[in-house]
């Protein structure tokens, strides 16, 4: 419950929720009309039909509804822009993909095509019309048919937020957005060998999961920064990993050096990066780092050391 809590703080992973919930509750009340509402309203008489749909077109104008329809919109239409600006991380097409299939399939479709035949019935005088039965036939054809795309579009931006969602913080730029992996699925992101280490790292970091690269540490881990503080424990290495992740920074590794003694492995990796200053330039960041890494009892190795710039 904290761990949601906490990505609930960051605006891009709570619009993406929300985008996510909005397009699936839209979709479901567009659904329902495609399914039975409007079939159910098919059996009445044409006047009896355009009276109970001209009352549902007055209903629907409420706080409640606008909310669903147009809050997600503009849910959607923050994150298909803020898409843009994320693009190198993966899942950010998904929030793209989501925000294009609700504004247009859903809310231009709704606009265009629904809203002009729902003003057209507006004007029938139900009981008085001598040609209600061809007005409504239309209707019914023309109003369902274009529902369908809507219903459809904003099924799709639910799956796609949901995959955005799925995705994990990289596509979002929120530390730890993927739920805590299981032990199955951490022993398999953990290297056999201590030389492996590195590599590891380097894959999981520079896909921006934030999650993978954690697990890589002990949770009592102590790493050195430039500063020459300690930083201690998991979660406080956490924070400073996820900064590097904002930044885009990405690294290329290689091993210059591994010794094993028992459960202790010492490695000296040089690790080649570049990151993105506040200005908008790549910076180069040359690490030459010791690292102690422990076995664990299951043969895999975690980091319970690492300073950086130790070989500097």
């Amino acid at each position: 419950m904290r761990r949601l809590h906490a990505r609930m703080k960051n605006p891009i992973f709570l619009l993406t929720f929300l985008s996510a919930l909005g397009s699936a509750v839209v979709a479901g009340i567009l659904f329902a009309f495609s399914i039975f509402v409007m079939k159910a309203l098919a059996r009445l008489s044409p006047a009896q039909a355009i009276a109970a749909m001209q009352s549902i077109n007055v209903a629907v104008i409420n706080r409640w509804f606008f909310t669903a329809f147009l809050g997600t919109a503009i849910c959607c239409l923050v994150l298909a822009v803020a898409s843009f600006f994320r693009w190198e991380k993966p899942g950010a097409v998904y929030l793209l993909i989501g925000g294009l299939l609700y504004l247009a399939g859903t809310i231009l479709v709704t606009m265009v095509f629904n809203v002009p035949l729902n003003n057209g019935l507006a004007a029938v005088e139900p009981t008085s019309s001598t040609d209600a039965g061809q007005i409504w036939t239309n209707y019914v054809k023309n109003w369902t048919a274009w529902n369908h795309v809507r219903t459809a579009a904003a099924l799709g931006a639910a799956v796609s937020f949901s995959i955005a969602l799925w995705h994990g913080g990289s596509a979002t730029g929120i530390s730890g957005y993927k739920s805590q992996p299981s032990s199955l699925t951490t022993a398999t992101m953990l290297p056999a060998k201590p030389e492996d280490w590195p590599r590891i790292f380097e894959r999981h970091f520079n896909a921006g999961d934030l999650d993978a690269v954690t697990a890589l540490y002990e949770a009592d881990a102590r790493f050195v920064a430039r500063s020459g503080e300690i930083l201690i424990g998991r979660d406080t290495i956490r924070k400073v990993l996820a900064a590097m992740i904002e930044a885009k920074t990405q690294f290329q590794s290689r091993v210059v050096r591994a010794v094993t003694v028992g459960e202790i492995a010492q490695l000296n990796t040089d690790f080649d990066g570049t990151r993105i200053d506040e200005s908008g330039n790549t910076v180069p960041i040359p690490n030459k780092a010791i690292e102690l890494l422990r076995r664990k009892s299951d043969g895999t190795w975690k980091l319970i050391v690492g300073d950086p710039n130790g070989r500097e």
